[in-house]
């Protein structure tokens, strides 16, 4: 069983929408999907979050995330490897494994006059200090173009996109979290009603959020929203 299908089957068993589980992780739908179509699979850091949000022992979610790495590793060989008795220290060093290739291609990228940007695999709605400090994935950019201090992460465009601004799922965005956000920019904000990518007007102590088109406007008590990040960079996809 892969661990997509794993986790709808934990998901379904409880009788749980894809957006409840959503709200529990702290991720978009979006993400959730992906996971259990098998598009993504979470890093290791990230099982002990799942394990609690889904309820269940955290070993037993790690077993089942070795598991489905190695499926993944051999989709395309002809290697078998049987997991079912294998104890919880062999379980762990097939885990510790698997990332370590990761982990020392980090390493050997040199920091020297660079920022190591985090890329995060989905926005996340709250504790985004918690999600930066788990990513295993970063991109260099050069420390002259990231203000000093400020939360900066790199996303790539999925379900949240803005046409009129050119921004389509396949494109590259960062943003930064810290930079306070002026009428005109593009933002993500968490409002009442989810995750929204738009332009940032404030109106007294509303805030305005509309994209270019006409017909559209949505209006929120400025403390009822809560800015994700202020759009900083934008990579299209072609």
């Amino acid at each position: 069983m892969s661990f997509g299908s794993y986790l709808k089957k934990q998901r379904e068993s409880n009788n749980w929408t894809i957006k409840e589980l959503a709200e529990r992780l702290g991720f978009s739908s979006s993400y959730i999907s992906q996971l259990e179509n098998g598009a993504r699979i979470p890093s290791q850091k990230q099982l002990a979050i799942f394990a609690k949000a889904y309820q269940l022992p955290e070993e037993e979610v790690r077993k089942q995330w070795t598991e489905g790495k190695i499926q993944q590793v051999s989709k395309d060989g002809n290697y078998k490897f049987g997991i079912t008795d294998a104890g919880d220290k062999r379980v762990h060093e097939v885990a510790n494994k698997l990332e370590e290739g990761l982990e020392e291609l980090k390493k050997s990228f040199s920091g020297d006059g660079h920022f190591k940007l985090p890329v995060l695999v989905a926005i996340p709605i709250d504790d985004l200090d918690g999600h930066l400090s788990r990513t295993s994935d970063f991109v260099l950019l050069p420390k002259d173009n990231v203000i000093p201090g400020h939360r900066v992460f790199g996303l790539r465009v999925s379900d949240l996109t803005l046409p009129d601004a050119g921004i389509l799922s396949g494109d590259f965005i960062i943003l930064d979290a810290d930079i306070p956000a002026k009428n005109g920019d593009i933002v993500i904000m968490s409002t009442p009603d989810g995750l929204v990518m738009s332009y940032y007007q404030e109106r007294g102590d509303h805030l305005e959020l509309r994209p270019e088109r006409d017909g559209f406007k949505k209006t929120y008590h400025l403390q009822e929203s809560k800015m994700i990040g202020r759009l900083v960079y934008h990579i299209k996809k072609y």
